[in-house]
């Protein structure tokens, strides 16, 4: 994924009227990952709820308000705090997981709302500069930090941070805002004062609408003005505050509900500043509900624009949603349908191996609801019939799940409690089964024995050390409905993966870049013996093989890394620079297929691309639309650029 803050003129000119010009005094930057981001794409996340996990401290449990605290009810805060957390890092050292994503630790509001709900999760902010006193203080905070650096654990700290909104804007502390304790502002004084802090469009009634999208309320949550430079400086100091006491990464809240150029102008300013404090540099994913590879129209077909664009890569609910419905086996979608969005993924994100993906999250009902359940409704976007599946069954499809989301390209997340086979079947208020509050319970439990427990460790250790599992290619080698056997290669390091949904089945496989061998599978009791390129593999109904090899004498194609620029493209509104070309990876002369590339420094466009060694290429520059490729198409005039992939590295064309 690239760092890309970028405007050219008429883009300039649309964000100057709809914007403060503060934001429109940004200079158009490209880097490389390496120069400004924190490569996270050798860890494996954890994602907890601080109030969910560990209670370490019962004394401060009820916080300032008695009422928020019930250990029985999930609406108010039961107990967990950073002392738990602290407490239990050796657990998750002995899970192999090497990040730590945490539900946002800052201050929330200290009352229920008219629902007897709390800020328990951490979304209802009232002060960026303060933690929250259910959750202990700030020494505590330095305290995990400071351990998950140490070489005892070598761990990363992920924030949640949440700079779209603060607390509800009609009841409770009517978005009342702090900077460490000192009182700024809420939604009444606001509007009186005429200050600017918030948006006041009222809630969101149009979600097809991207201006309401961004700039109205999500729901009653008080809708932070970006544009306002005191509320920049706010979010930014904020950010640098939690950077200073140890945070290495953010996960951005409702990324899809704030307008790219902030995101642009904070992650950039961020960077810059983790490196002035001596850091690596700094990881950014945002949360973008609906985001998906198949969605390029629309609202959320603004998402991949953001992936490429906007200096956060974001977690791909479309994988998510895409394998939830191959594992509960909902009609028309089968292991076909998993391999078809896993390539598609890789055309339409820049780095597509920067996204996060995952299996389940705090907004939907988990997997292993939605396995066993016979309901329809398990929440947001999640409408469909479930799987009505044993217990047993389930735990076997959330194993599959497991060792997908672990081994395709990406950064895996696991939820906490995945590795306990979780599952809720209380319904809310909502009707939805397993959903806000019944998929956020109580950590279930520490045991390290279950197989889930056991494939998180094994392949998180795997991706540790495996170039191949961290960026390597994708290539399909096998694919039925049922069956879907995949190799991941970086160099001399292959991985091959194969996951059966259906009934016990044996398949020849072909193409097999390994040298002749019995590999047996890193996970279960399996083995694979190759000969001359081919496996015979049999596999057992939800059973998966993972084998690797590191022999220098496998067929082992080079890979070559080709830089490609266009000159002088300059673009209108909606338009944007594209290659396209002879050979797949370049879409094969179909401009639905062509690859979307950078710009790097306007109006020159740039991107690179890893090509197989000694491959002859015909290319040229395209312009098109982003969302309509037949629209606004302008070729590069005259012959086709050539070269062969063995004798260059860079390549240039021209409008």
């Amino acid at each position: 994924m690239k760092r890309n803050r970028f405007f050219n003129t008429s883009a300039a000119i649309a964000i100057s009227i709809a914007l403060n010009t503060f934001f429109c005094s940004m200079q158009t930057i490209a880097a490389e990952p390496e120069e400004t981001y924190l490569d996270f794409r050798k860890e494996t996340i954890y994602f907890l709820f601080l109030d969910r996990f560990s209670d370490g401290d019962p004394s401060n449990n009820a916080g300032f308000n008695s009422a928020t605290y019930d250990p029985n009810n999930l609406k108010k805060y039961t107990g967990g705090d950073l002392r738990g957390l602290i407490n239990k890092l050796p657990y998750l050292k002995s899970l192999g997981v090497t990040s730590i994503w945490i539900t946002p630790p800052i201050d929330n509001v200290n009352n229920t709302d008219a629902a007897g709900n709390t800020g328990y999760h951490g979304y209802w902010g009232r002060d960026y500069f303060r933690i929250d006193e259910h959750f202990g203080n700030l020494d505590d905070f330095k305290e995990l930090t400071s351990l998950m650096h140490s070489p005892d654990y070598n761990m990363k700290l992920v924030l949640d941070y949440a700079p779209n909104h603060s607390n509800a804007n009609d009841e409770n502390e009517f978005g009342a805002l702090y900077r460490d304790g000192l009182f700024i502002t809420d939604y009444p004084t606001d509007v009186a004062a005429n200050t600017g802090w918030y948006h006041h469009n009222g809630g969101v009634t149009n979600w097809n609408d991207f201006f309401q999208v961004k700039n109205h309320n999500l729901f009653n949550l008080s809708d932070l003005n970006q544009s306002n430079t005191d509320v920049y400086q706010y979010l930014l100091d904020g950010s640098k505050f939690w950077i200073d006491a140890g945070v290495d990464a953010i996960r951005i809240d409702a990324i899809k509900h704030m307008d790219k150029s902030f995101i642009q102008k904070w992650t950039s300013d961020i960077y810059d500043y983790s490196k002035s404090i001596g850091r690596e540099g700094f990881f950014f994913f945002g949360e973008w509900f609906g985001a998906s590879a198949n969605t390029t129209t629309g609202v959320d077909g603004n998402a991949i624009d953001y992936a490429n664009t906007s200096g956060s890569a974001l977690l791909d609910f479309g994988f998510r949603d895409t394998l939830e419905r191959v594992l509960v086996g909902r009609s028309g979608n089968t292991m076909k349908t998993l391999n078809s969005y896993l390539i598609k993924r890789q055309t339409v994100f820049t780095s597509d191996d920067w996204q996060v993906v995952f299996m389940d999250n705090h907004d939907m009902a988990r997997i292993g609801t939605a396995l066993r359940s016979n309901a329809t409704t398990f929440g947001p976007g999640n409408n469909e019939t479930g799987g009505s599946q044993s217990e047993a069954f389930a735990q076997k499809r959330i194993d599959l799940g497991l060792v997908a989301t672990m081994t395709v390209r990406g950064i895996p997340a696991i939820y906490y409690g995945t590795e306990h086979y979780a599952a809720n079947f209380t319904s809310n208020s909502f009707g939805q089964v397993g959903s806000d509050p019944y998929n956020r319970e109580k950590m279930p439990g520490f045991d390290t024995e279950s197989e889930a427990f056991s494939i998180i460790k094994t392949l998180g250790d795997l991706r540790k050390s495996s170039p191949a599992i961290q960026n390597g290619t994708y290539t399909e080698l096998w694919v039925n409905d049922d069956i879907l056997v995949f190799e991941r290669h970086s160099g001399n390091d292959i991985v091959i993966v194969a996951l059966n949904r259906g009934e016990a089945n044996t398949i020849n496989v072909k193409n097999i870049a390994v040298p002749n061998g019995v590999y047996p599978s890193l996970i279960g009791n399996n083995s694979v013996s190759v000969a001359n390129k081919q496996a015979t593999l049999t596999l057992m109904q939800n059973e998966a093989v993972v084998i690797r090899s590191q022999s220098d004498d496998a067929e082992n194609p080079t890979v070559q890394s080709i830089n490609f620029t266009c000159n002088n493209g300059y673009t209108i509104s909606g338009q944007s620079v594209y290659i396209i070309g002879n050979i797949p990876q370049l879409g094969g002369w179909d401009l639905t297929k062509a690859v979307k590339i950078s710009p790097t420094q306007y109006p020159q466009w740039s991107a690179s691309l890893e090509l197989p060694s000694d491959l002859n290429v015909e290319w040229k520059c395209v312009k098109r639309n982003e969302t309509n490729p037949t629209a606004n198409v302008e070729w590069q005039s005259g012959a086709n650029n050539q070269f062969n992939s063995n004798d260059t590295q860079t390549t240039n064309g021209s409008f």
